[in-house]
C-alpha cells in the first residue's frame, strides 16, 4: 500500500497539554493492483498515561457527505446556543472515527475517539478540547475541498 498525503489542505485541533488532531485528504493506492482511493486522514497524539502516543485513522469518501451534513446541520448552527441547566450533545460516528460536539450550558467542547483503538468501552485515543470550537470550519473546508 502506498498512501500519498497532500499537507496543503489541514485542519487541526490542539489542546493546551501538547495533544492534537490533524485532519489531511489522503489517496490510497495497492501496490498489486495499482487501483487508488481517496480518504481522509486523522492522526492523533494524546496522553496515555505520562506517554504521548500516536495513532492514524481513515474515514472514507462514502463518509465524507454525512460528516459534512452532521457539520453544517448541528455544530455550526449551535456553536453560539447557550443553555440553562441543561445540556445537548450530537455525535457522528463513522468506522474508525466518532466525534462529538457537547453543549453543556456555556461551555462547549469538540471530542474525537478513535474507534478501532477502543477496549472494553475504554478509549485509547480519545481527544476533547473546548477552546478550538471554532476550528470546525476549517475542517469542514477539508471536507468540502476533498468531496
Amino acid at each position: 500500500m502506498q498512501i500519498n498525503k497532500d499537507w496543503t489542505i489541514t485542519a487541526e485541533f490542539y489542546s493546551g497539554i501538547g495533544e492534537y488532531v490533524k485532519f489531511f485528504p489522503v489517496e490510497i493506492m495497492d501496490l498489486n493492483s495499482r487501483e487508488t482511493r481517496d480518504a481522509l486522514q486523522l492522526d492523533m497524539r494524546v496522553k496515555s498515561g505520562t506517554a504521548m502516543v500516536d495513532a492514524s485513522a481513515w474515514v472514507g469518501m462514502d463518509e465524507i457527505a454525512g460528516l459534512i451534513s452532521f457539520i453544517e446541520s448541528y455544530v455550526i448552527p449551535n456553536l453560539d446556543q447557550e443553555l440553562r441547566k441543561k445540556s445537548k450533545e450530537f455525535i457522528f460516528e463513522s468506522k474508525e472515527m466518532t466525534l462529538s460536539y457537547m453543549i453543556n450550558e456555556r461551555q462547549k467542547r469538540i471530542s474525537i475517539t478513535l474507534n478501532n483503538y477502543t477496549k472494553a468501552g475504554d478509549p485509547k485515543y480519545y481527544f476533547w478540547t473546548e477552546s478550538q470550537i471554532n476550528n470546525i470550519s476549517n475542517l469542514l473546508q477539508v471536507l468540502k475541498k476533498i468531496k
